[in-house]
């Protein structure tokens, strides 16, 4: 490792952004009459008409001067299944449900919750068997998001009504995932994920171009690497600043990724020359990582929530793509040597890559037979096809189901690389219908914000146990207002 960890830290730390506030209210038809007394159980539930992130303050009044502490339940929801009373079954943690129990001295007194919540929903429960009354005043949050909205261009006019929701849902869930990082959900984990940071900050650039908080995310995961240089997937701001041990090794790649389109965007040569000794570390480790015949440990890719996937092809797809990335940044580093050494290892990964290339199927395939989307998508992305062969893929892919035996992708993250490999393939009507489909259903079921896990025909799939831990507003799946801004879909 050779670069100075505390310099990018601190100037990470510095870069901390400024946060905009917005004073939020619920939706008057769902406030409980104001004339109402309530108390021992006595509950109701607020809807604030979207999704927001932010800080809560209800205000009561007694019917006469209260004798003992006011109780009450907060339990926020992102989605009104949150609210299912069913035990709690899922394998994260149950801590990350938005429930609360608050007590106040003083009834008299705003009560304001301390902690930050992501939510639409919010039902609050008045449990204690107090000798006095409540009756609800008003109950108002205070959201926050480092987005600047008024950045944000709009679109052409002709524009569809369809495409518009689409794009409305994605910038605001990118907005709500915008915090004093890029967070990959604000519900749950609140963390600077590597994988997170490259989609968002492709939709930052055609929104609301914030590329200082890029450059902070930047600087943050080069400030706290593991010993051996290898970037972890993830950052915890809390609670304390610190790494997490979880390696990926396509994670880590994205690195380069991310700082390859913010120098496209910007031009700003002097961050590509400080972080390059970074970005080339994570190239070093993931071509030392390989076996020999040239294909890299899926075991270290992510790819994507998918049990059934044999991630070899996607993996290896990726690895070539973010080595040519990362060639990309040695030039602009002007690193000669480091030049050499890529172009080699792309030469000898690509080959890998393409010995997972049936060419009579025109597919990729993974060594037991698995085809699924997802190694085409990355194969494709990877660059190792000319344009014919690109064509044929795509045609081959769009011909082949489940009923097949193809493997499909389970999550937005995944499905943002299939319409990126569609229009790369020059494959427009395909990748446009896809948006529509996939996060226009969701658009369809209700979504204020674009969900983590999206498969259409398994509503209640969750990669944790139970799908009220899923986040339902996910950084990964803010990405078509990118496609819809960059391509001009209308």
């Amino acid at each position: 490792m050779n670069w100075d960890s505390g310099y990018f830290l601190e100037k990470g730390k510095k870069l901390y952004p400024e946060f905009h506030e917005t004073v939020c209210r619920p939706l008057p038809e769902t406030e409980p009459d104001k004339e109402l007394w309530m108390r021992c159980g006595s509950s109701f539930t607020l809807d604030f008409g979207t999704h927001l992130v932010g800080y809560v303050t209800l205000k009561v009044a007694c019917d006469h001067a209260p004798d003992s502490p006011l109780q009450a339940v907060f339990e926020f929801a992102e989605d009104r299944c949150e609210f299912d009373p069913a035990p709690y079954k899922g394998g994260l943690s149950s801590s990350w449900i938005q429930r609360e129990t608050v007590f106040s001295d003083n009834a008299l007194e705003p009560l304001s919750l301390p902690r930050r919540y992501a939510f639409r929903y919010l039902r609050i429960t008045f449990p204690a068997n107090t000798a006095y009354q409540v009756r609800y005043v008003s109950c108002e949050a205070r959201a926050v998001t480092s987005a600047d909205m008024s950045a944000v261009a709009p679109l052409p006019e002709g524009t569809s009504e369809a495409v518009r929701k689409i794009d409305e849902i994605a910038i605001r869930t990118l907005k709500n995932c915008m915090q004093s990082v890029f967070e990959d959900g604000p519900k749950r984990d609140r963390r600077l994920w590597l994988g997170d940071l490259y989609l968002q900050a492709k939709a930052n650039y055609l929104t609301f171009k914030n590329t200082d908080l890029v450059k902070r995310c930047l600087y943050l995961f080069a400030g706290i690497p593991h010993e051996n240089g290898c970037l972890s997937s993830a950052i915890f701001q809390e609670p304390i600043l610190m790494n997490q041990s979880w390696i990926l090794h396509d994670y880590a790649l994205f690195f380069a990724g991310c700082l390859k389109d913010l120098y496209e965007f910007e031009g700003d040569r002097e961050v590509v020359r400080e972080l390059w000794p970074v970005a080339f570390r994570q190239a070093e480790i993931a071509s030392e990582a390989v076996n020999e015949k040239g294909l890299v440990d899926p075991a270290y890719y992510f790819v994507d929530w998918c049990a059934p996937l044999d991630k070899t092809a996607a993996a290896q797809g990726i690895a070539v793509a973010m080595l040519k990335d990362t060639l990309f940044l040695a030039k602009v580093a002007g690193d000669a040597k480091a030049q050499a050494y890529l172009e080699a290892q792309i030469e000898r990964l690509s080959g890998a890559l393409m010995s997972l290339y049936d060419r009579e199927r025109k597919l990729f395939a993974a060594p037991g037979g698995q085809i699924s989307v997802q190694s085409q998508m990355w194969g494709i992305l990877a660059g190792v096809l000319d344009e014919t062969e690109v064509k044929d893929t795509l045609t081959a892919l769009g011909k082949l189901t489940a009923a097949d035996g193809l493997v499909d992708t389970v999550t937005p993250y995944a499905k943002h690389y299939y319409v990126d490999a569609l229009l790369k393939g020059g494959f427009r009507k395909e990748a446009e219908k896809l948006i529509m489909d996939y996060w226009g259903g969701m658009a369809e079921k209700g979504a204020d914000c674009f969900w983590e896990v999206y498969v259409p025909d398994q509503p209640d799939l969750s990669p944790y146990g139970d799908k009220r831990i899923n986040s339902f507003c996910h950084a990964w799946s803010c990405t078509p207002t990118y496609f819809i801004r960059k391509y001009g879909i209308k």
